[in-house]
């Protein structure tokens, strides 16, 4: 009698558990708001973006649901949109900006909003400068000036954390691995070394992202990822399903990862916890939000980025410079829900009857 009574039971725990693995593969949703209602906030539909290529970093805050945009058309500027609509609200003070082959190129946030911004150094001898917003109200100040002791420096960078654990990563064409930069305040910074010098040249020069404190992720085109931690150690390298995915973010909360493809702004979503599976099953959704053909991007750069929108979605920004700015709401799919549903249901059937 207590077999009978317990099988169900177990029967109905199994669906459950296998349900949940399922619900971890996830979809891009068009973010209808954004961009007048499709997902895609064309660069005729803002002052703030341009065919020119004068538009390569992009990032997104969740703490005040903010995309922000390093702009160097006309000059040097950071627009703040609006993560809804992608609406102009407003540009970041820019006194004592100046210097580098650009004086910003990318741009990042962390997780206390405070924003960064590099400038663009095509010599090793020349320094690499990172400015800082500690917010959107506050005058900049220089982060770090100093050498990156890499060829080029500022194609890619990354930030993560908050305060004295803040870290930033950064890397650039024909440079071998990354600059890593901590700090001790939580305001200056210093060159705590280069990594990843294993990795064939330039594979972090148009995408980087942090997988965790000690390890990063990055991408050029080619058709190869490539990751190495900050212990000094062999960097990685694995497939990827398009030889334009070059731009990328990664997502450390979930283990995701996206890239954006610089030839048809399409958009591919992956689990990242294995990145030797992102060509099988790590593959989750690709999507393009785009209505119109991509417009040529020959400079190979763009930006994405992963957060939290103010409902509590889990939202993907991605730019293809020239294309300008797709938003999607990363959901579960629909399958995983209804398996989920179908476990739970059967738990409590289960319950009612034993």
């Amino acid at each position: 009698m207590l077999l009978r009574k317990l099988y169900p039971m177990s029967f109905c725990v199994l669906i459950v558990f296998s349900a949940l693995g399922q619900a971890e593969a996830k979809t891009l949703v068009p973010l209808s708001s954004f961009g007048g209602g499709d997902g895609w906030l064309d660069p005729s539909e803002s002052t703030a973006l341009t065919t020119n290529n004068n538009q390569r970093g992009m990032t997104y805050n969740s703490l005040n649901n903010h995309v922000y945009v390093a702009d160097r058309e006309g000059g040097s500027n950071i627009r703040v949109l609006n993560g809804d609509t992608g609406a102009l609200i407003s540009s970041l003070d820019m006194t004592g900006v100046g210097g580098g082959t650009f004086t910003i190129d990318m741009i990042d946030v962390a997780e206390d909003g405070a924003i960064y911004v590099g400038n663009l150094s095509t010599s090793a001898a020349s320094n690499f400068k990172v400015y800082r917003w500690a917010n959107e109200a506050a005058l900049p100040t220089v982060a770090f000036d100093g050498l990156s002791n890499l060829p080029r420096t500022g194609d890619s960078l990354a930030v993560r954390g908050s305060g004295v654990g803040t870290q930033i990563i950064a890397s650039g064409g024909g440079s071998t691995g990354f600059a890593l930069l901590n700090t001790v305040d939580g305001v200056n910074f210093n060159n705590a070394g280069n990594f990843g010098a294993t990795a064939p040249a330039g594979r972090f020069r148009l995408g980087i992202d942090f997988i965790d404190s000690t390890r990063a992720v990055g991408l050029q085109t080619g058709g190869t990822i490539s990751d190495a931690d900050f212990s000094g150690g062999a960097a990685n390298g694995n497939p990827v399903n398009s030889l334009g995915e070059a731009p990328l973010a990664y997502d450390q909360t979930n283990n995701l990862l996206a890239t954006i493809d610089i030839n048809s702004s399409d958009v591919r979503l992956y689990d990242g916890s294995d990145l030797s599976l992102l060509t099988t099953t790590g593959f989750m959704d690709l999507a393009n939000n785009l209505t119109a053909a991509s417009v040529a991007n020959g400079n190979g750069v763009g930006d994405l980025k992963f957060g939290t929108g103010p409902s509590g979605d889990l939202r993907l920004y991605a730019m293809n410079t020239n294309n300008g700015i797709q938003a999607f709401q990363v959901v579960p799919e629909p399958a995983s829900f209804a398996l989920l549903s179908l476990g739970f249901a059967g738990l409590l059937i289960s319950r009612r009857r034993s």
